[in-house]
């Protein structure tokens, strides 16, 4: 798999993030760090103590990361996510969008392992 294909399964926006970063190797460099972010698990355990303050600052850090990588599925979940989370009280919007973030971000990370794993035995190709 190619950055450019990853790129391609997550519906994210593969251009903008090569006009930014400017090579394959730094957008893997990125992504890769996006696995290693805590961002998302504080998003998680914070949605789990019901504490809305907390989980909005988690996601609004998420949304940030996910934008500037130009993963915009994920990131406009992030998104609409921060946005019911703005008034950080539980609301009926909250939990829809939580669970379609988690989903989202799960099949996310599953296409940045793959790509990982064959950067690490190949290289990278270019797409």
């Amino acid at each position: 798999m190619t950055v450019k294909e990853c790129y391609e399964c997550l519906g994210a926006d593969y251009e903008d993030v090569s006009c930014r970063l400017r090579s394959e190797e730094r957008i893997l460099k990125f992504l890769k760090m996006v696995l290693k972010d805590t961002s998302f698990k504080d998003l998680c355990d914070a949605m789990e103590e019901q504490d809305y303050e907390k989980a909005f600052r988690a996601v609004h850090t998420l949304k940030g990361i996910l934008l500037n990588l130009g993963l915009t599925v994920q990131g406009r979940y992030a998104a609409a996510l921060t946005e019911a989370l703005r008034g950080r009280q539980e609301n009926e919007e909250i939990k829809p969008l939580f669970t379609q973030l988690v989903s989202s971000y799960g099949e996310m990370c599953s296409a940045i392992k793959e790509l990982a794993e064959t950067s690490e035995t190949g290289g990278i190709q270019n797409g």
